[in-house]
C-alpha cells in the first residue's frame, strides 16, 4: 500500500518537474536525476529519437484507459494522421518560427499566437511537436505559456478544460484547484486535469513558479501502438 502511494506521489512530482523545464531546467540538475531514474525517465536532451519514442509508448501503455476517445482534440492538429511535412507547411503558412531536431522527430515552435491555432487565447511561448521516428506521423504535442498571472492562468486553463469536457466528458482525474486564488496561494501550487483513453491522453497543468509567474502546459499524446 505504501509503495503504491509512493509511486502515485512520484509520478505526480515527475509531472510537476516536467512542467518546470521551460523556466528552470530542473530536469537536467543532479537533484532531479535520482527520482527520474527511479521512474525510468532519461534526460530529454540526451535521449535519441528512438529513446523518446520508446518512453512515449511505455507511458501510453502504462496509463491508457479502457475505452477509445470520442474525439482526440490536440490544438487543431490530427494525431497519427498529420506528418512532419504537414506541420511544417502549417508553420510556413502562419509565419511561425520553428526548429527541427532529434533526427527530425521534434519540431519546436516559439511565440505562437493563439490566432494561428484558430483561437483567441494567450500566446504560446513554446509549442513542441513530436513525431514517430519511423513514419514521421504526429504523436505528441506540448504547448507552454509562461509568466502568467494567476487570473490569466486560471482563465486559460478553465477555457481549455471546458472545451475538452464538451468533447470528452468529465476528466479521468483532477488534482489541485483551477481557481486563481488557489494558484496564487503559494509557490508551486499546481492544478492538473488528466484524460486517459485507450488511444489518447491529454493533460492540462498550471504551476506557480516562484519569481516567474504561472506556467501553463497543455499536453496531447497518441496512445495507439
Amino acid at each position: 500500500m505504501k509503495r503504491a502511494r509512493w509511486i502515485r506521489a512520484a509520478v505526480y512530482v515527475a509531472s510537476v518537474l516536467a512542467a518546470l523545464t521551460l523556466v528552470t531546467g530542473l530536469m537536467h540538475t543532479k537533484a532531479a536525476r535520482p527520482l527520474l531514474a527511479r521512474l525510468g525517465v532519461k534526460c530529454p536532451v540526451q535521449g535519441s529519437a528512438a529513446d523518446v519514442e520508446a518512453a512515449r509508448m511505455r507511458s501510453a501503455r502504462a496509463e491508457r484507459g479502457a475505452e477509445a476517445a470520442a474525439s482526440r482534440p490536440a490544438l487543431g492538429f490530427a494525431l497519427d494522421t498529420m506528418t512532419l511535412v504537414d506541420v511544417k507547411a502549417w508553420a510556413d503558412k502562419k509565419q511561425i518560427s520553428c526548429e527541427e531536431s532529434r533526427q527530425s522527430s521534434l519540431l519546436r515552435c516559439k511565440d505562437v499566437p493563439e490566432a494561428a491555432l484558430g483561437g483567441a487565447g494567450l500566446t504560446i511561448a513554446k509549442l513542441d511537436f513530436g513525431f514517430a521516428p519511423s513514419t514521421k506521423h504526429l504523436v505528441n504535442i506540448s504547448a507552454w505559456r509562461s509568466g502568467l498571472s494567476s487570473a490569466a492562468a486560471a482563465n486559460q486553463m478553465n477555457a481549455v478544460v471546458a472545451s475538452m469536457q464538451e468533447q470528452l466528458g468529465a476528466p479521468t482525474t483532477e488534482k489541485g484547484d483551477r481557481s486563481a486564488a488557489y494558484l496564487a496561494s503559494a509557490p508551486m501550487s499546481t492544478a492538473v486535469v488528466e484524460y486517459r483513453f485507450a488511444d489518447y491522453s491529454a493533460d492540462v497543468t498550471a504551476t506557480n513558479i516562484p519569481g516567474a509567474g504561472l506556467l501553463l502546459r497543455e499536453h496531447y499524446m497518441s496512445a495507439r501502438d
